[in-house]
């Protein structure tokens, strides 16, 4: 597991402002002394016990491997190893996050893309070498590496700044967009428990369907509610009433409207 100063730093930076939580993540990038230390712990219990599995969740994608050491709402840790050789991809991403990305077995290039209006450009090229940080706000900037003859392997932190996350693809060809998406984790497993809630037809916490109802996505809400009137429809009507009306996002309001109908079969009173 991670050290308990690490973990206490990531517990903080999670409540705290975009700024404060990267200056409390950043010196555990500057001093890995915890990093190698605890590959080297996980080494000797696998030599030490054949059958011995880490504590941490692995995933691949395509030539690149994650170990995530650490993941909550807003922070990401991992460690991750790019083969040699990948050609480069053909997309932009700029992730909605800050990235404190710190090359360990040898120097990272690559061009630097930056959203000018619903564009990305590049605008110049980077190199960090092995042991430093480079730092990008992945919310207007994207580094897209270069290829390497020899795998790569970074240490790389992404923070998230409070509420939604607005993640963006473009191609690289001509920087145009592709794909757009916002995320909020926080409501996402918020929606998730209420699917449950609604499934074991438990009308009694109807009242945590109301409150959920705030929240600051659009699709999110609209998907709130559906799980309310699937609850309890007439409880659920005076919020739907009030969401056609008042909803700040043209689409909601139109699929409020339009099961309004549905559910009362009359007009909608908007």
């Amino acid at each position: 597991m991670i050290p308990a100063a690490l973990a206490a730093a990531v517990d903080a930076a999670e409540a705290a402002p975009l700024d404060r939580a990267v200056a409390l993540i950043r010196p555990f990038m500057t001093d890995i002394g915890w990093f190698e230390a605890l590959l080297a712990a996980e080494i000797q219990a696998m030599a030490g016990d054949p059958r011995y599995l880490p504590g941490f969740r692995a995933s691949r994608q395509g030539g690149t491997r994650h170990l995530v050491l650490a993941r909550t709402e807003r922070i990401w840790l991992t460690a991750s190893l790019l083969d040699g050789g990948q050609a480069p991809s053909d997309r932009v991403h700029f992730s909605g996050r800050l990235s404190l990305c710190r090359p360990l077995n040898g120097p990272l290039a690559g061009d630097v893309w930056r959203l000018e209006g619903e564009r990305a450009v590049v605008v110049g090229t980077r190199s960090c070498a092995a042991g430093a940080t480079i730092e990008l706000d992945e919310r207007r900037e994207a580094l897209c590496l270069r290829p390497a003859d020899a795998p790569l392997m970074l240490l790389r932190a992404q923070i998230a700044p409070v509420g939604p996350v607005q993640a963006r693809i473009h191609d690289r060809s001509d920087g145009r967009a592709i794909a757009s998406a916002q995320a909020d984790e926080a409501h996402a497993r918020t929606l998730m428990l209420l699917s449950l809630l609604r499934l074991q037809g438990r009308r009694d916490a109807a009242g945590q369907f109301g409150q959920a109802l705030d929240a600051p996505l659009p699709g999110q809400r609209w998907a709130v509610m559906r799980e309310y009137l699937a609850l309890d429809t007439q409880r659920a009507l005076p919020a739907l009433r009030a969401m056609a009306r008042r909803d700040a996002d043209a689409t909601v309001r139109g699929l409020a409207a339009r099961t309004l109908r549905q559910v009362e079969g009359e007009p909608c009173p908007a």
